[in-house]
């Protein structure tokens, strides 16, 4: 949760027309919108969903965040599904956190077209596994993996780095539209629904 020693999160969404941005903010227990703002984004930056122009989407990074006026600088930002793989395993249930971690890496190659050394890589476990039979209950864990490329995530770090923000998160857009459809507090701002995306990635610096 923020307090007043703490540094805030902006959430920022790197849109097909535009980059938008969210700071959140407490207020009488609610959740409202401290700072938001965006900037038009022209032809050439993006292509695809992956980034064309790093030098130019740095310049709109920067606008926006000055048009929103927070002076924030920790940002999470979020891959559009088109950049992802998905992919739900089962694994032991139990493991160390090393033996998980290398048994992830093992079950996301099968799935991608590319090498586990030009992936950006991460698991969530979602709970225990069904059972798939009476003598399996509660030796497997449902793994949800998502992977993207290195180039398109490192070429989004890169942006946000020339425009003077660090990066905290790097969520998916589909978890994070999910969050804010869920939270609900956009409809309350002007043009709120094209503001749901960042408003989820801000939901960060809260409790999710």
């Amino acid at each position: 949760m923020f307090s007043l020693n703490k540094p805030g999160l902006l959430g920022i969404d790197i849109g097909d027309d535009a980059v938008r941005v969210v700071e959140l903010g407490r207020r009488r227990g609610a959740l409202q919108h401290w700072h938001s703002g965006m900037a038009a984004l022209p032809p050439g930056v993006m292509f695809d969903g992956n980034v064309d122009d790093i030098e130019a989407l740095a310049s709109l990074l920067r606008q926006a965040c000055q048009a929103s006026g927070s002076r924030c600088s920790r940002v999470a930002l979020a891959m559009p599904a088109s950049s992802l793989i998905t992919q739900a395993v089962r694994l032991p249930a139990g493991l160390p956190d090393e033996q998980l971690e290398i048994l992830v890496e093992l079950e996301a190659a099968q799935y991608m077209p590319f090498t586990i050394e030009d992936a950006s890589l991460d698991f969530c476990i979602m709970g225990p596994a069904p059972p798939l039979g009476l003598d399996q209950e509660g030796t497997e864990l449902d793994v949800l993996l998502v992977a993207a490329r290195r180039s398109s995530v490192q070429r989004r770090l890169d942006a946000a780095s020339k425009a003077g923000l660090q990066v905290m998160v790097m969520d998916s857009e589909a978890l994070a539209l999910r969050a804010g459809m869920a939270h609900g507090g956009w409809q309350a701002m002007p043009d709120g629904a094209a503001f749901q995306l960042a408003w989820g990635l801000a939901l960060h610096g809260f409790a999710r």
